[in-house]
C-alpha cells in the first residue's frame, strides 16, 4: 500500500528496539503486579485472607488466656500443689492471671489487625464484628491485670506476715509490673 511517497507496512513499526522496549514494559507492568498484587483480579480476596488469619489467631489468644484465668480457680479450690503456702499460692495465682491478661491484650491486637483488613476488603460487617471481639478483649485484659494486681497484693501480704522478705520483694515487683500495664 502506498501513501503518497511513504510506503506504509506494519512491520516497520515494529523494529528491534521498540520491540525491546515494549517487551521491557510489559515485563516492569508485571512484576508490578506480582510484587505490589495491585492489579489480581480479586485483591480483596487476600485482605479477606489476612483478616481471617488474624481472627484465628486472635481466637487462639482468647482461648489461652481462658486457660490461664482457670488455672487460679483451680488453685482457690485446693486442685494445685499443696506443698506451697499461701503467700505462694497467690503468687502463683497472680501469674497466672498475668499471663491471661497478656494473652489477651495480644487478641485484642490481633482483633483490630482483623478489623483493619476487613475494612479494606469492604467488608464492613466483619470488620465492626472483630471491632466489637477487640473491645471485648481489652475489657478482659483489664479485668484480669486487676485480678493480678489483687493477688499480688495478697501475696505481699502472707509474705510480709511469714517475714520472707525476698519474696515480699519479688510480690512487689510483680504488683508493680501489673499496675504499669494496667495503665
Amino acid at each position: 500500500m502506498d501513501l503518497g511517497s511513504v510506503p506504509l507496512n506494519c512491520w516497520l513499526l515494529f523494529t528491534k528496539a521498540y520491540t525491546l522496549k515494549l517487551a521491557g514494559m510489559v515485563a516492569a507492568v508485571f512484576f508490578f503486579c506480582v510484587f505490589t498484587k495491585d492489579c489480581l483480579a480479586a485483591p480483596d480476596l487476600s485482605s479477606v485472607q489476612t483478616a481471617e488469619n488474624w481472627e484465628d489467631i486472635a481466637n487462639i489468644r482468647q482461648q489461652i488466656a481462658s486457660d490461664h484465668e482457670i488455672k487460679p480457680r483451680n488453685i482457690a479450690n485446693g486442685n494445685e500443689s499443696n506443698s506451697l503456702d499461701a503467700g505462694d499460692l497467690l503468687e502463683l495465682a497472680g501469674d497466672e492471671t498475668f499471663l491471661a491478661a497478656e494473652n489477651y491484650q495480644l487478641a485484642s491486637q490481633q482483633w483490630d489487625k482483623a478489623a483493619k483488613a476487613y475494612t479494606s476488603a469492604g467488608a464492613t460487617d466483619k470488620a465492626k464484628k472483630a471491632g466489637e471481639n477487640m473491645n471485648t478483649a481489652i475489657a478482659a485484659a483489664k479485668r484480669a491485670f486487676s485480678d493480678g494486681v489483687y493477688f499480688y497484693m495478697k501475696a505481699k501480704e502472707q509474705y510480709e506476715a511469714t517475714h520472707e522478705l525476698d519474696k515480699k520483694m519479688n510480690a512487689l515487683e510483680k504488683e508493680a509490673r501489673t499496675l504499669e500495664r494496667l495503665m
